[in-house]
């Protein structure tokens, strides 16, 4: 429901109780006439050291997503992003459909999930073969892989950078984000995905697009481009890659 700051657009998100970086990115690409609230999905301050505290956070997250909806609607978004990616790869797209589903029977509004707004992009770039960092464990990777899979991408490879501890995803540096796509890009690799909305790449993505020679797919930037474009809202930005610039 539009308001007096929101004349555009009210846009809602979910968000992990611990994700410290999809408010400040989403605010980096302020629209005029649209404003971004947030709801937080308690989440447990995971370390990780297998793929049991994989499936840990994952689990976790059901408990408060519902009830996260609920306070989130309070306010009238439009529109709401599910700001938490690794629930909605799980189990491949059979998975993130029971997601939306579950999401979208809460919500009464349209609700954007990571892995269709990334889906969405890498399609205006026509790119098919696609490489992936993540912050994630091995499992988690497994699910990415697979949901890309069964939607029609040909993956050359998921590297999960293996975050240890679930509050400090947002400190991988520039380097580390750097060197995660060096060892994944290949000449035949179309575009390089980023997936995990608690990593800060929204700053990075110009220059990695340069130093790569290729569209960099960061799913924070694919969430909030792929909102505005659902809603009619066409402005384009810069500074943010080609994809706000180009479509």
């Amino acid at each position: 429901m539009p308001d007096i700051l929101g004349s555009r657009l009210k846009v809602g998100s979910l968000v992990p109780s611990t994700n410290s970086s999809v408010e400040p990115e989403f605010a980096s690409m302020a629209v005029p006439g649209v404003t971004h609230m947030a709801a937080r999905i308690h989440v447990p301050n995971q370390r990780f050291h297998s793929d049991a505290d994989a499936q840990a956070i994952v689990d976790a997250t059901q408990v408060d997503l519902l009830p996260a909806v609920d306070r989130l609607m309070g306010c009238n978004p439009d529109r709401v992003v599910m700001a938490m990616a690794a629930p909605c790869f799980w189990n491949g797209v059979a998975g993130s459909n029971a997601m939306q589903s579950k999401l979208d029977a809460r919500a009464g509004v349209p609700v954007l999930l990571p892995p269709d707004a990334v889906a969405l992009a890498l399609k205006a770039y026509g790119a098919e073969r696609i490489a992936v960092i993540s912050p994630y464990m091995p499992l988690a990777d497994r699910h990415v892989a697979r949901w890309f899979e069964e939607s029609g991408f040909s993956v050359r490879e998921v590297q999960g950078l293996r975050a240890a501890v679930e509050d400090q995803i947002v400190n991988f540096t520039p380097e580390e984000l750097a060197a995660g796509f060096e060892r994944v890009d290949a000449p035949d690799v179309e575009a390089l995905v980023h997936v995990g909305t608690s990593i800060a790449m929204v700053r990075l993505v110009e220059e990695f697009e340069t130093r790569f020679a290729k569209p960099v797919v960061s799913v924070n930037v694919c969430c909030w481009w792929a909102t505005l474009r659902a809603a009619g809202i066409t402005d384009r930005l810069q500074s943010f890659g080609r994809l706000f610039r180009e479509h």
